[in-house]
């Protein structure tokens, strides 16, 4: 039990790093004046991790297993911040931190993911006769 508490308690903290990366990526295009395309990019993929991450953190804070398919979008998400930039055809500091944001999203979601199959696999199975 112990264990397990300690990857509840790793997992609301990579949840909580996810939340604030992805409302850093909101705001980000607006702080370094990024194009239109790689704008709108960063806000949707930051509100989309943003979401996710919300949803795992409480799930962990109520005691339960965080959802493996969000930490798997969060992860999934991280992975194109890195990629997208070179896509978008960004430059400069734009570029740098999406794939800087990207890199550690893409850890701290797949970290999630492995914990909530993990965790996941764990819990009771519970089977009601009528």
């Amino acid at each position: 039990m112990y264990v397990q508490a300690q990857m509840y308690d790793l997992t609301k903290l990579a949840a909580v790093g996810s939340g604030v990366l992805g409302c850093w990526l909101i705001t980000a295009p607006f702080v370094f004046g990024t194009l239109a395309v790689g704008r709108w990019n960063d806000v949707l993929v930051g509100t989309a991790i943003a979401l996710a991450a919300g949803h795992n953190y409480a799930s962990v804070a109520r005691g339960r297993p965080a959802s493996a398919i969000g930490a798997a979008l969060v992860a999934v998400l991280g992975c194109w911040l890195v990629v997208a930039p070179f896509v978008l055809e960004l430059e400069g500091v734009a570029l740098w931190n999406d794939v800087a944001a990207g890199t550690v999203v893409a850890g701290f979601g797949s970290y999630n993911a492995y914990v909530a199959s993990v965790i996941g696999d764990e819990r009771p199975f519970r089977v009601t006769a009528e």
